[in-house]
């Protein structure tokens, strides 16, 4: 009984437990059996699950950065991980991990275009174009706006095809242009100008050369940084439409419960708010019956606080995002 008593105690205060929690066990092996469990589970607490990354898998959500810019995902599957190998991906900084598309296939439709071009490319004191209108349709994309030239503000229009090469970089030749209601593709042609020599476009991820606008995908977006090995980038009538199929993809995609739209985020660590998720199981859907979810990773605490929460039996979080 003495020698029960005195395990009870050392157990008791090397793991932080309650000696009244334990002191009905009176058979050492039992007693032995109840120590250890709860060792191996406070060991499951600490930041151990001993992987660098947390795998996302992601269906039918409109998975936003920032406003509208972002993409429609019909399925995805990306790898985030932290650019500090000790800290969880902290998502309210999306500057402290990054994120790789792996396999799947991820939409930017004209509004989202128009977002990304509008209030991120070119939302910078003494930009050369501005409100820009976008349109998509099969081999095509139609760039329209105001451009500027010496000072003054002047309508244009620019249709065109885009190449992918390189895996991230896409190459926008306009076959026809119109400035200032005068279509201008003959005069260019026959005066042996390129575009840039009427225009000016220096800007991260986007520049004209000649008469080539290159946008570099991996400098595009908004934090977090995105490592873009794109498959295939097609334009469509519902927009560019860009693939990936990389090796290394996830095969652990089973939802924790059954939803057709959702951000599901399985392994590694991650941190919403003050909460740190070690080996993450969590799933994301919308809160908002019969609607596919909404995500806004800068806004994420809105949706989360207006949403709420519930545990599966098995541990898993389930989050219901307000859209």
């Amino acid at each position: 009984m003495l020698r029960t008593s005195l395990k009870l105690i050392t157990g008791a205060l090397f793991l932080g437990c309650s000696v009244s929690a334990l002191a009905y066990e009176t058979e050492t092996d039992l007693v032995a059996a109840k120590l250890k469990a709860t060792e191996s589970l406070k060991l499951a607490n600490y930041r151990s699950s001993e992987s660098v990354k947390s795998t996302l898998y992601v269906k039918n959500t409109n998975f936003r950065f920032v406003d509208n810019v972002g993409f429609y995902i019909t399925d995805l599957i990306v790898d985030l991980k932290p650019n500090d190998s000790s800290q969880p991906g902290i998502f309210d900084d999306p500057t402290s991990f990054s994120l790789t598309p792996v396999k799947g296939t991820a939409i930017l439709d004209s509004a989202k275009l128009e977002a990304l071009l509008n209030k991120h490319v070119f939302a910078f004191k003494g930009a050369t174009l501005r409100n820009i209108k976008v349109k998509t349709a099969k081999n095509l994309l139609v760039l329209a706006g105001e451009m500027n030239r010496k000072g003054v503000w002047v309508p244009f229009e620019m249709k065109g095809d885009l190449t992918l090469s390189e895996g991230h970089i896409l190459k926008y030749v306009p076959w026809s242009v119109v400035v200032d209601k005068q279509d201008a593709t003959k005069v260019l042609v026959a005066a042996n100008v390129e575009l840039d020599e009427l225009l000016t476009v220096k800007t991260a991820g986007a520049n004209l050369i000649g008469s080539t606008v290159v946008l570099d995908t991996l400098k595009l977006f908004p934090p977090p940084k995105l490592h873009l090995n794109i498959a295939t980038a097609g334009l469509e009538d519902r927009g560019l439409v860009l693939t990936f199929d990389n090796e290394g993809a996830g095969t652990d995609s089973a939802t924790f419960i059954p939803s057709d739209s959702y951000i599901l985020i399985k392994g590694g660590d991650t941190k919403f708010m003050k909460a740190v998720s070690t080996n993450s199981q969590l799933q994301v859907m919308s809160g908002n019956e019969g609607s596919e979810l909404d995500f806004c990773l800068y806004d994420y605490r809105d949706q989360l606080t207006a949403g709420h929460l519930e545990l599966t039996k098995e541990g898993a979080i389930l989050a219901y995002f307000k859209n």
